[in-house]
């Protein structure tokens, strides 16, 4: 700790008494100067650069007196940096608290003035350690009463132990440290007194300020040689450790420097040889392969500078097999080649007549896009998307245009798609890169014109990873894909000769900008009837080679198709008529191996026998039977339903409950189906007293299935006149339609998969919102056959076609 100015009678006592060290008289007070970031050992000269005005003065007034001065270092624990100015800086002053009590009386040398600068260079030799009695400040500098420490080296072999192994490691240092000559060596070896050897090692080398101090407050010589032979032990360890990592770094850039020498000398050597490497050879197939083939110039300008790139590669290295693999892909891809013979639309529709029942309305638009493409083979037809129910062939209709076509076809599944670089591709930064599903499936077709089936491009999904769907977006305009840049190759591919199809069942999950870039073709469900002629002409026969039998060794009845669509399957498409057809198949092929018979002859008993109980019944005349039940039609993803819509009244207090797992939109038709009726509880003579004594409560079945959307209204409107009123609903009527509050019935949407789904539960009669009649138009007559459709404006239009008398 720092001393003060109060003096006591020892301080006194031991002023009165000046000290002799090395033919200099030392007084009992000295001028004192802070040292900053070093400290003066005795029987040293250190030249020290003072600015602060304590430090000057005190030079000054040594200068004046017998030139002798105290020196203590700054204790960094006491002195905090400040923000001041430059002219503040140079006349701060150094206090007393900021010293440490143990210094060195020094004598001074020299001053020099520092030129542009207001302070002095002053070269001072340290004579003894002192310690400050105390510090104080007198007249603008610092004075201290100051007690000579007298330090004696005891010689021994221990001592002397331990300054051979300190001499040991400060020579090592000395060795691997450039600022240090080498002729300190020979002063170290010359020195026998210890305490100088020590001040000497602690002034060259550089230590903290904290060992140095440590080093000048030890009273003991031998403990000074020990903590200085740690102090240099550490310093040498981190040197060899220092000179360790630049030997492996200069070792390794000269062997690798040493390689491309040797490398480059191999390749002159086996040139004049006429040999050639691994990797020449395979850099000259590359050149050869694209000297050959007619690649775009932006290809080939990339290709060579790749091939360039690998045959200065080692051919063990990483990056080779990298380059490699990208070179190949380069190459496998189809750059112009086109596989199109001339189009023949007769045969095209005789193609897809014969792969295909029905889809009038499909196969007539392929027809157009084909006709335009013969008269105009440069024009870029649009991207079709032909969304429809599942089991409905939209997959087998891609392939039966590619047949026609005589175009290669390639489907690629988007469903559960969430990485973006699925379709644009890994960049090559990336271990194990690969190019999209996009280049991918082209260099699987082979050709640059193939029929690329989009399938289930309404199951995309979105991530952290990206948007497929977003990077679908320049893969379908026919304006931009002509450039298409996946991410893994990194050059423009032209996809413009390209037929996209894509699929889907539902429009809503597409991203709208997706959606408008492609032409909409709806393919609905199919009635009874087209299902049994599917089955008689398509699936049968699949069926037939698919289990190893023929038509003359199985047969089917002309029921059993009607008995199978009817009793066992309920559907849009004709996938579950598939699958039953193979179940009886299976179970004929079984009782002919095991009974040993050569034909067999399925009816409709048999068919029940082999399929068991009934799984579909006609449930809309049970359903209806009672009053409150109305018969709904929705659209789904697998394509047109009925729905029923059930209410129920209870005693209770004007409660309305709503059921049946449904969405927000078609909660709030069912309030405004019960404010509907409300609003006509005079005309349809319902009692007041039955809304404030009763509790009302609507469900939809199946509710473990979501329901949403307003088409749902009327059914919701007539199911509630049919309780309250107590008069059951036709049980062949289905209806849709949105209700508004003042009773209008509003246009909906999939009118034709609706009509498909009435005729499929054995409704003849269908209730429709006036404003969908040109949408009943576009359908098929043979669809409406057996079917009547009334056109309403309101509900008061309804009621009297649905409700019982």
């Amino acid at each position: 700790m720092a001393l003060f100015s109060k003096r006591d009678k020892k301080t006194s006592e031991l002023i009165s008494s000046p000290v002799h060290v090395q033919g200099h008289e030392i007084p009992p007070e000295l001028p004192v100067i802070g040292l900053k970031n070093t400290v003066i050992y005795p029987f040293t000269v250190v030249p020290v650069f003072f600015e602060d005005t304590t430090s000057l003065k005190a030079l000054e007034y040594a200068q004046a007196h017998d030139n002798l001065i105290g020196a203590f270092a700054l204790n960094k624990d006491t002195v905090t940096p400040s923000e001041e100015t430059e002219e503040e800086r140079l006349i701060s002053q150094v206090k007393p608290e900021d010293l440490h009590t143990t210094g060195t009386v020094c004598i001074i040398h020299r001053v020099m003035p520092v030129s542009g600068k207001t302070g002095a260079m002053v070269v001072l030799q340290g004579l003894s350690k002192v310690q400050a009695l105390d510090v104080r400040l007198e007249e603008g500098l610092l004075k201290s009463s100051v007690e000579v420490k007298e330090e004696v080296s005891k010689d021994s072999k221990e001592v002397r132990a331990l300054m051979k192994n300190a001499l040991n490691s400060a020579q090592n240092i000395i060795q691997n440290t450039p600022y240090l000559p080498q002729e300190l060596q020979i002063a170290l070896e010359d020195l026998s007194d210890p305490l100088k050897f020590v001040y000497l090692l602690a002034t060259l080398v550089r230590f903290d300020m904290s060992e140095k101090q440590m080093i000048l407050e030890e009273d003991n010589v031998k403990d000074k040689l020990i903590k200085t032979a740690a102090i240099l032990a550490r310093e040498l360890e981190q040197i060899e450790l220092g000179g360790k990592i630049v030997s492996n770094v200069k070792k390794e850039f000269n062997k690798m420097s040493r390689e491309a020498f040797l490398r480059q000398q191999l390749k002159e050597i086996q040139r004049e040889l006429g040999e050639e490497s691994e990797t020449q050879q395979e850099a000259n197939e590359y050149r050869e392969r694209l000297d050959k083939e007619g690649f775009p110039e932006e290809v080939v300008k990339e290709v060579s500078r790749e091939i360039d790139r690998l045959e200065s590669m080692h051919p063990h290295s990483s990056e080779y097999q990298v380059v490699r693999t990208y070179l190949d892909w380069v190459f496998d891809l189809p750059w112009g080649e086109v596989k199109e013979g001339p189009i023949d639309l007769k045969k095209v529709e005789k193609t897809l007549n014969q792969d295909h029942y029905g889809l009038e309305e499909v196969k007539k638009r392929l027809l157009e896009f084909l006709a335009v493409r013969t008269l105009t083979p440069s024009h870029k037809g649009p991207i079709l998307c032909f969304v429809g129910p599942p089991g409905v062939g939209k997959t087998s209709l891609g392939k039966s245009i590619a047949n026609a076509l005589g175009r290669e076809f390639v489907r690629v599944s988007l469903g559960g798609v969430h990485d973006e670089a699925e379709i644009r591709g890994h960049r090559r930064t990336y271990v194990g890169a690969l190019p999209g599903k996009i280049i991918q499936g082209i260099r699987r077709a082979g050709t640059t014109n193939p029929v690329f089936m989009l399938d289930e491009i309404d199951k995309v999904g979105t991530d952290f990873r990206g948007d497929p769907s977003s990077a679908l977006l320049e893969v379908l305009d026919p304006e931009q894909n002509d450039t298409f840049r996946d991410h893994y190759l990194d050059l423009d591919y032209d996809l413009s000769n390209v037929l996209f199809i894509a699929t889907a069942n539902v429009l809503d999950t597409i991203q709208p900008a997706l959606r408008d870039r492609m032409e909409i073709i709806e393919l609905s469900g199919y009635i009874d009837e087209e299902k049994e002629a599917i089955a008689k002409k398509h699936l049968w026969p699949r069926v037939l080679e698919r289990h190893g039998l023929t038509k003359s060794k199985l047969k089917l009845n002309d029921e059993v198709n009607s008995v199978v669509i009817n009793e066992y399957t309920r559907e849009a498409g004709v996938r579950n008529l598939e699958r039953e057809l193979s179940k009886i198949a299976r179970k004929a092929v079984f009782d002919i191996v095991h009974g040993k018979q050569k034909t067999m002859t399925i009816n409709g008993d048999k068919v029940r026998e082999y399929l068991g109980s009934q799984r579909i019944f006609p449930e809309v005349k049970a359903r209806t039977s009672r009053p409150g039940v109305s018969t709904g039609l929705a659209v789904t993803q697998a394509g047109g339903e009925i729905l029923f819509v059930e209410a129920m009244s209870m005693p209770g207090g004007k409660g309305f409950t709503v059921t049946g797992s449904l969405g927000d939109v078609m909660k709030e038709s069912a309030k405004a189906a019960l404010s509907v009726v409300r609003s006509r509880s005079i005309a349809l003579g319902i009692s007041n007293d039955f809304f404030k004594k009763n509790d009302i409560h609507v469900h939809v079945p199946q509710g473990a299935v979501p329901k949403d959307g307003p088409s749902a209204g009327v059914a919701m409107t007539v199911a509630l006149v049919s309780l309250i009123t107590n008069k059951p609903v036709r049980n062949d009527v289905a209806m849709t339609g949105e209700i508004t509050l003042t009773g209008q019935v509003m246009a909906v949407g999939g009118v034709k998969e609706k009509i498909l789904a009435a005729k499929r539960a054995g409704i003849s009669h269908v209730v429709l919102p006036s404003r969908n009649k040109p949408d009943v138009d576009d359908v098929d007559k043979k669809l409406l056959k057996g079917l009547k459709v009334s056109y309403v404006e309101s509900i008061d239009e309804v009621l009297p076609l649905v409700l019982t008398k």
